[in-house]
């Protein structure tokens, strides 16, 4: 039979797991009209949780333009997103209406390049774009949505919104105007790079201060995530004793796409039932696949910060900035360890969690230790 579990990329359907009370937080303050900043770490499920959650929302006859900001190599492809997905918002007279795109164009103060894929219009803009334009089409874009939504919940959802400084710096001010000038639609901006994020909406005088309420992800609760391992080994027709589940999110927890991972790893080894030994011929598996990667990944790092990263693999610490952890890892200062530490942070290296800093990818995490 087929793996039940996947990894490394959105989970949708039987193998969303876990993300039940935020979707239900994050659909509600849709429907309303109501801001919201999701932040995450990555993996964690923050975009299969916005998946799910426009998808919801798209079911119910809401117009909903969603769009990945890392994903747009410039602010003109951003603004052709933003058009094509709005022709596409139920709702509007030229919804899924092949003659209507002239119709809809017409909106536009920017007339854009217009090409089909079957009967489905897509909307373009020379590279040439000038930024004021662009943002006449984003302006355009929300003002549509703004007259949708007296009729039916209109949101927008941008994803990776950490990226959107690179495409404009002056966007996110942008945004924060058009939302208060359209407090019926609500905007949902999310990201993966927490610090990016922070200065972009948390911190006083950032662009998006105040602008929303704030969603973040946690780790799904052990016991929810134990009965996800079991349900989807009996749907693989495989049985997955409760220790054996511990034992996989005890070695690649908490982040539910590494639990994935492994146990995707493990019901690939077990015969009708996934035992302990299993999983640890998985984990041994998962590490030599990305040894070679894990090993260029090293060889970049400076010497303080090798020596910093394989110390945090052996085990967690709680106050790294003591003279006690600097000199144990041959740095001369705290202030040495924190440069390494804010370096290793900032590349998605090593993550603070539960008040203790560790390596982030627990099969990094495997290589480390196993390798040094």
């Amino acid at each position: 039979m087929a793996n039940p579990y996947h990894y490394g990329t959105p989970v949708s359907g039987d193998q969303f797991a876990g993300r039940h009370t935020e979707l239900a937080v994050l659909e509600n303050r849709m429907r309303d009209g109501i801001n919201v900043v999701l932040s995450s770490p990555r993996r964690y499920g923050k975009t299969s949780l916005l998946s799910r959650a426009t998808n919801d929302l798209l079911a119910e006859g809401a117009g909903v333009i969603s769009v990945n900001v890392l994903a747009c190599r410039d602010l003109p492809t951003f603004a052709s997103r933003l058009a094509t997905g709005a022709y596409s918002v139920r709702g509007g007279r030229w919804h899924r209406m092949k003659q209507a795109a002239a119709d809809f164009t017409a909106r536009l103060r920017v007339t854009p390049t217009v090409s089909f894929e079957g009967d489905s219009p897509r909307f373009s803009f020379s590279a040439g774009l000038a930024a004021n334009d662009s943002d006449t089409i984003i302006e355009d874009v929300y003002r549509m949505l703004g007259e949708l939504s007296a009729k039916l919940p209109s949101i927008i959802v941008l994803d990776e919104f950490q990226a959107i400084s690179d495409l404009g710096v002056h966007l996110p001010a942008l945004f924060k105007a058009l939302a208060d000038a359209n407090p019926k639609v609500c905007l949902v901006i999310a990201g993966s790079k927490q610090h990016l994020m922070e200065q972009l909406t948390l911190d006083r005088g950032a662009p998006l201060y105040g602008l929303a309420e704030r969603l973040s992800l946690d780790v799904v609760p052990e016991p929810v995530m134990s009965e996800y391992l079991r349900g989807r080994a009996r749907v693989g027709g495989k049985v997955m004793p409760a220790d054996t589940a511990a034992r996989i999110i005890a070695l690649a927890g908490p982040v539910p796409n590494d639990i994935q991972r492994l146990a995707y790893e493990a019901w690939g080894q077990a015969g009708r039932s996934v035992t302990a030994q299993d999983v640890q011929a998985a984990m041994a598996s998962a590490v030599e696949h990305e040894a070679s990667q894990y090993a260029d990944l090293f060889e970049k790092l400076s010497p303080g910060q090798r020596r910093v990263i394989s110390t945090l693999a052996d085990e967690p610490v709680k106050e790294p900035y003591a003279s006690q952890f600097a000199m144990s890892v041959g740095l001369a200062t705290g202030a040495s360890v924190r440069r390494a530490l804010e370096s290793l942070t900032s590349d998605e290296l090593v993550i603070r969690r539960q008040g203790l800093y560790r390596v982030f990818d627990p099969f990094f995490a495997a290589w480390l230790k196993q390798t040094l």
